[in-house]
């Protein structure tokens, strides 16, 4: 018997924060770019890596959830799937390893020399060495994040579930849930006060009074600016629906280093708790 996973729907966030694009998207490309426009000549930075590399070559398989070793390489999904976040294939090593690009998994893979299975891009030609260098090089600069700065600079910061998918496919629920920021939060308030896991007592309902609480969670920092961190329930899934909630209210909520208050519910003003729903299925 395995653990079977339904994401059911991703409540009051909108991950607008990440997309390019701007009115209805007519005449743009899925990073919000005229259509048929090329991107810019490849650099050692995420966003020219993302535009030459991952979204056109990468995607073709990595993308959704039913990406392969659960490894997305999306827009808005990749930065949190690659730096600091251990290899499903080789978990001694990281993905991305800041500063260290020989013990990062993602250049053993794209030179062809990993532990285990095949060369990258798979099923089709190795990347060019020039590019495999510029991808060396922004991880040997620190392996930096895409416009750090502006997204650092919004008003109140937004929270997104990357991993697992909203309304991805019933299939094995991740060992953890992967959550992004649009900018830096004040990591010391991640704890079990402000981040819970809640199950709806069997009835998929919430609120009710019959739901019981996680007593603790596992919370993992992988990135300071955005802020990236990864939560794991503190025993194993039980068959039921869940609630994972971010307090952004009440008497602790989660702020940003300047003690500004998370736009939690999206409605674009500090304040209001993040709730991301799912479903965890025994049966299956």
């Amino acid at each position: 018997m395995c653990l079977r996973f339904i994401c059911l729907t991703t409540v009051v966030v909108s991950c607008a924060f990440w997309a390019g694009c701007a009115g209805n998207g007519d005449g743009l490309d899925e990073n919000g770019r005229p259509a048929g426009e090329e991107p810019p000549p490849l650099v050692a930075e995420f966003q020219s890596i993302q535009d030459n590399v991952f979204t056109p070559i990468c995607t073709t398989c990595h993308a959704g959830g039913a990406a392969p070793v659960g490894l997305r390489l999306d827009e808005g999904a990749s930065y949190a799937m690659l730096v600091n976040a251990p290899s499903v294939e080789v978990p001694g090593l990281l993905r991305v390893d800041p500063g260290n690009p020989d013990d990062s998994y993602l250049i053993q893979k794209i030179e062809g020399h990993a532990a285990v299975g095949d060369q990258m891009p798979l099923g089709g030609p190795p990347l060019p060495s020039d590019t495999i260098a510029v991808i060396r090089q922004w991880i040997t600069d620190g392996a930096q994040p895409p416009s750090a700065e502006e997204l650092s600079a919004t008003a109140a910061v937004q929270l997104a579930v990357v991993d697992p998918v909203a309304g991805a496919e019933p299939g094995t629920p991740p060992p953890l849930l992967l959550v992004t920021a649009s900018g830096e939060l004040d990591t010391s308030r991640l704890d079990a006060a402000t981040v819970r896991l809640e199950r709806s007592g069997g009835d998929g309902r919430f609120d009710d009074g019959n739901e019981s609480t996680s007593p603790a969670v596992q919370i993992q920092i992988r990135n300071l600016s955005p802020t990236i961190f990864a939560i794991r329930p503190s025993g194993p899934w039980q068959d039921d629906r869940y609630r994972l909630v971010i307090a952004g209210t009440g008497p602790d909520p989660v702020s940003d280093r300047g003690g500004g208050l998370i736009d939690g519910n999206g409605d674009g003003l500090p304040g209001g708790d993040f709730e991301f729903e799912f479903q965890v299925r025994t049966d299956r």
